[in-house]
């Protein structure tokens, strides 16, 4: 009987060797990914689609995380929450994300700020943020906040103004929209243009 490993559950499996820890001054970055109309699409599908769709969403995610030193927190169903030490970091594997989403409506939300490490995950208001950020954006959209596109210097993408997020007791916080600039998706480009 022959053994193989599936290489998604390996990335996982190693991602949780390394927990991440908020840095005790300054800011992480968090990004929250998951498969618009999922839950319709295993209502009418079932689950054996569901599953491979969970698996696109993967394929096209973790190697991503991987190449630009993010870590895995945990799953969330058809999608995750990963950190990244940068907001340019973090934009620049949501750009290869979305790139390499085949089949998949990936929506992700991104945002920059202070949070707590408890037990291998992140909590705090600025986490709550990034989540909410994510819920609003739409399948094949990169969402984020004004403190990630504040941080993105010389990175060759577009930021297009979407509505405010609004969360009581706080000010309205800005969003944009992600676009890749039109080199850096032409084969083999070289691009200098910044935001």
């Amino acid at each position: 009987m022959e053994a193989s490993i599936d290489p998604v559950a390996g990335i996982e499996w190693l991602a949780g060797l390394f927990p991440v820890r908020a840095p005790r001054r300054g800011s992480l970055t968090v990004m929250f990914t998951d498969i618009a109309g999922f839950t319709a699409y295993a209502a009418t599908r079932g689950d054996r689609a569901a599953a491979r769709l969970v698996h696109r969403h993967d394929a096209a995610v973790l190697p991503a995380i991987r190449r630009h030193s993010g870590r895995i927190l945990k799953r969330l169903g058809d999608g995750l929450m990963a950190a990244f030490a940068s907001p340019a970091a973090a934009l620049r594997a949501a750009l290869e994300m979305q790139r390499a989403a085949r089949g998949v409506r990936l929506r992700i939300g991104i945002h920059a700020g202070a949070a707590r490490s408890r037990a291998g995950d992140l909590i705090g208001h600025e986490v709550n943020v990034a989540a909410r950020i994510a819920e609003r954006a739409l399948g094949g959209e990169i969402l984020v906040s004004d403190a990630v596109r504040g941080a993105a210097d010389g990175l060759a993408a577009h930021f297009r103004p979407a509505r405010a997020l609004v969360i009581g007791g706080r000010e309205p916080r800005p969003l944009f929209r992600v676009e890749a600039a039109a080199c850096q998706t032409a084969p083999k480009a070289r691009c200098t243009e910044g935001p």
